[in-house]
């Protein structure tokens, strides 16, 4: 089904395809709710039904059925995004049995009981806060209303006292099951979306790759650890001019093309973060030089034989990396130092090659980046031997 709105409310809101994901804040409401209609429907179905049935009057079992169908009427709501209508018309058939069954046999046959299941359902929707204190007040009211009535006359129907006793039982084995049913359903979908949160706080939005921020902590744990590992910082050659040719949505497809070529390249235990921009960090642990730069050569001939395929065009792409493993450096920052230093000398030496070696550290700084990457130059040059002894020359 469409979700049309999230409004909460109705009215006028941005019409949205099936596909499109709810904001961060609405999640919470759709995922519990969901899973709250299906409980509400096989509680009415298979256990109200049957009780109400089984009591003989046919009141509470019309209302019963009439909660079905509005169960499912409150569902369609719910899942075009009218979520606080379709908690309002859940808690309202809720309200309209619990007062009914009070009306028919009074109180102390545990129909009270539901009035807590009544309130969680209300405090948990989507409903806006000064409407849910409304709607409490009026359900205390009316049930309060309606047990005073009890204390000065007599109920519709007289219960035998061992009906009256097992009546009770069965509506506290009820409640106590529908209220861990729904706190279950609630944790269920609260862990859900704390996994999805720290996801999406870990991973870069656009290409699905670790962030900075999680790359580097990363590191810096193996670092603490004592754990061997290398470093590669890569950067994809001439990427301006993807921009500025092709449009910046070409330039976004591009690095998410890149991410996908370079997880083909890993092996299990390597990961890869966006350092910035069209800049990648790659993490090889218990990696030694001639093994990293194995890697390295890898990914970099992935990349340039799997051109970024258009509608209209096929574009090449290369990479030059920085490569520089842990016992070059005392720590994490000096390696990444160490590492862009030799990504701006791959770029300097012609790009679309692995630089790792150790003489050029001495060599003068590089020229700065916009300054190579505005170079006038092919952005799509033909593929250049990756080895370290390109500096050489």
């Amino acid at each position: 089904m469409p979700l049309r709105t999230y409004r909460l409310w109705g009215g006028r809101g941005t019409s949205l395809p099936p596909y499109c994901p709810l904001p961060p804040e609405y999640r919470r409401y759709f995922d519990t709710f969901a899973h709250l209609y299906a409980m509400a429907l096989v509680a009415y179905a298979g256990l109200m039904l049957p009780l109400f049935v089984w009591l003989g009057r046919p009141g509470p079992v019309l209302i019963v059925l009439f909660s079905v169908l509005m169960t499912l009427g409150a569902r369609g709501l719910h899942h075009r995004g009218y979520m606080a209508w379709g908690a309002t018309l859940l808690w309202g058939m809720m309200l309209l049995l619990i007062g009914e069954s009070i009306r028919l046999y009074g109180a102390g046959v545990g129909f009270e009981f539901y009035v807590g299941l009544a309130l969680l359902v209300l405090h948990i929707s989507a409903i806006p806060r000064s409407y849910k204190i409304v709607l409490s007040l009026l359900l205390l009211g009316v049930v309060g209303a309606l047990l005073m009535s009890m204390h000065q006359g007599t109920p519709a129907v007289t219960l035998p006292p061992s009906v009256a006793t097992w009546l009770l039982w069965v509506n506290l084995v009820l409640t106590g099951a529908l209220f861990g049913g729904v706190l279950m359903g609630l944790e269920g979908v609260t862990e859900r979306l704390e996994r999805a949160y720290r996801r999406e706080a870990l991973h870069d939005m656009l290409t699905g790759a670790l962030n900075r921020r999680a790359i580097i902590a990363i590191a810096e744990r193996w670092q603490r650890a004592k754990r061997p590992f290398a470093v590669v910082l890569l950067d994809v050659d001439h990427f301006k001019r993807f921009n500025d040719l092709h449009g910046h949505a070409t330039g976004d497809a591009a690095l998410c093309h890149l991410v996908n070529c370079l997880r083909q390249g890993l092996r299990d235990g390597d990961m890869l973060g966006r350092y910035g921009g069209e800049e990648f960090m790659l993490l090889l642990p218990g990696t030694s030089r001639v093994d990293a730069m194995a890697v390295a050569e890898r990914v970099a001939t992935i990349v340039r034989d799997q051109p970024l395929v258009l509608p209209d065009k096929s574009l090449g792409m290369t990479v030059s990396q920085g490569l520089v493993t842990q016992d070059e450096a005392a720590t994490l920052s000096a390696m990444i130092a160490l590492a862009d230093r030799r990504l701006y000398a791959a770029k300097g030496a012609g790009r679309d090659r692995v630089m790792s070696w150790e003489a050029f550290d001495t060599l003068p700084p590089m020229p700065t980046r916009c300054v190579v990457e505005g170079a006038e130059a092919c952005p799509f040059e033909p593929p250049r031997r990756h080895d370290d002894s390109a500096v050489k020359a």
